[in-house]
C-alpha cells in the first residue's frame, strides 16, 4: 500500500499543478496523470488480489512518470489561442462514398467467412483469426491494408466536421465498429473513441459530462466483446476482475517478468527495423509482439509502456524512453494547438499511446501502423482543397 499512496500523492501533486496552470484536459500532462491516477486507485482496491509491486517496478515508474510529467509541464504552450475560429474547411475533391460502401459490404462478407470457417463458435473464430495466422482464415489483404487509410479518413472528416460530410462520418463510424467486431478486440473500439474525443474536446464540443456519458457507453460495449468472444457469462465479480487485470496487473507483472539476454540489442525498441532487415536477410527475425506470460497470480503478458525500454536497456532505457515520449507529445501537442490541421489529426491518434501507457508500449511496437497513419494523413491533406463553409 505504501507504493500506492506515494504514487497517488505524486499524481495528485501533478494534477494540482496542472489545474493551477489551467492545462487542458486533453493535454499530454493531464491525460498521462489521469490514466495513472485511475490505475493506482484500482490497485489500492485490488491490491490483496495480486502480488506486491516490486521495488524495481516502482522505481521505473517513478523515473517514467516524473520525467514525462516534468517535460509536459515545462513545454506546455504558454498561449492557448484557438485554431478553430475559421470559416474555411478542407474537403477531398472526389466523392468516395460508393467505394466506402463497397468496402463496408466486403468487410461484412469477410466477417461472415472468417466467423463461419474456424473450429470454434462464430465470435471466437473472429478473435483467434485476428491474433493467430495458423489454421484460421483472416480478413484478407484488402481489409487489413486499407484499415489505416480508412482510419486516416475517419480522423480527417471529424476534424473538418460539417453538415455536408455527416453521411461520410456515419459510414466511417460504421466501418470502425465493424472492424472492431471483425477482430473482436477492445483495442479497436478504444482507438477511434480516444481520437474522436480528443478532436472534439480540443474543438470545445465536449465537456466532462459528455465524456462521462460516452465512457459509460463504451465500457459495456468493450465488456460485451470480451464475454461474447469467450462464450462466458458476466457478473459483477467477473467484470471487476477483468478491469483490475487489464489496468493494474501490468505494473505488478513488470516486476516479475523474465528478460532474455540472448536477444539482439534494442530488440523491442527497434523491432520495426529488425522486421525490415529480416526481409533482406541482414538482421535476425523481429521479436514476437506477444510476450511470455507471468503469474501475478493471474496470468498476464503485458507490462506497461516501460517494458519495451527496460527490457532492452534497463533503467537508462526507461529514462531515455520517457524523455522521448515527453518531447514527442509536447511538440505534437504544441503544433496541434498552434497550427491544427494535420498536427491535430496526428496528435489525436498518437495520443492513444498515452492512454495505453499503463498497459503496453504503442509508439515503437506499433510503428508500422503509426507510420501508415502518418503517410495516409499527409497524403489526404495534400490532395484536399479548401472550401468555404459558414458555421
Amino acid at each position: 500500500m505504501f507504493y500506492h499512496l506515494c504514487a497517488l500523492a505524486l499524481i495528485a501533486l501533478v494534477l494540482g499543478l496542472a489545474a493551477i496552470r489551467r492545462c487542458s484536459l486533453y493535454s499530454p500532462l493531464v491525460i498521462s496523470a489521469s490514466i495513472w491516477l485511475f490505475v493506482f486507485i484500482i490497485g489500492l482496491i485490488a491490491e490483496e488480489s495480486y502480488y506486491p509491486i516490486q521495488e524495481k517496478a516502482f522505481i521505473a515508474w517513478l523515473i517514467w512518470f516524473m520525467t514525462t510529467s516534468l517535460i509536459f509541464f515545462l513545454l506546455y504552450p504558454s498561449s492557448m489561442k484557438s485554431v478553430w475560429i475559421r470559416a474555411d474547411i478542407r474537403r477531398i475533391p472526389i466523392d468516395y462514398t460508393l467505394p466506402l460502401l463497397l468496402l463496408i459490404a466486403w468487410l461484412c462478407y469477410r466477417i461472415w467467412v472468417v466467423g463461419s470457417s474456424g473450429p470454434g463458435d462464430f465470435f471466437l473464430n473472429l478473435r483467434m483469426a485476428a491474433i493467430s495466422t495458423e489454421g484460421f482464415t483472416n480478413l484478407g489483404f484488402v481489409i487489413i491494408r486499407l484499415h489505416p487509410l480508412v482510419f486516416a479518413l475517419f480522423l480527417f472528416e471529424h476534424y473538418f466536421s460539417n453538415r455536408e460530410n455527416k453521411k461520410l462520418r456515419l459510414l466511417l463510424w460504421c466501418f470502425m465498429l465493424l472492424y472492431a467486431i471483425a477482430t473482436m478486440g477492445k483495442y479497436y473500439i478504444l482507438i477511434p473513441m480516444v481520437s474522436w474525443t480528443i478532436i472534439q474536446g480540443i474543438a470545445g464540443r465536449l465537456n466532462t459530462t459528455k465524456i462521462a456519458l460516452m465512457a459509460a457507453g463504451v465500457f459495456p460495449l468493450a465488456m460485451a466483446l470480451h464475454f461474447i468472444r469467450g462464450g462466458s457469462v458476466s457478473d459483477a465479480h467477473t467484470i471487476w476482475k477483468i478491469v483490475s487485470l487489464y489496468t493494474y496487473s501490468p505494473i505488478v507483472a513488470f516486476g516479475y517478468m523474465d528478460i532474455d539476454t540472448s536477444l539482439p540489442i534494442g530488440a523491442h525498441v527497434f523491432r520495426f527495423f529488425y522486421a525490415i532487415g529480416s526481409i533482406f536477410h541482414i538482421t535476425p527475425q523481429p521479436v514476437d509482439l506477444a510476450f511470455a506470460f507471468v503469474q501475478v497470480p493471474e496470468l498476464t503478458n503485458v507490462f506497461t509502456v516501460m517494458h519495451t525500454f527496460y527490457y532492452d536497456f534497463g533503467l537508462l532505457g526507461v529514462e531515455l524512453g520517457a524523455v522521448f515520449y515527453g518531447l514527442f507529445f509536447s511538440c505534437l501537442y504544441f503544433l496541434s494547438i498552434k497550427k491544427g490541421g494535420l498536427w491535430m489529426v496526428l496528435f489525436s491518434i498518437y495520443s492513444v499511446a498515452l492512454v495505453l501507457q499503463f498497459f503496453v508500449e504503442h509508439l515503437f511496437m506499433g510503428l508500422s501502423f503509426n507510420l501508415q497513419i502518418f503517410f495516409y494523413s499527409s497524403a489526404i491533406f495534400l490532395v484536399s482543397r479548401k472550401v468555404s463553409y459558414v458555421h
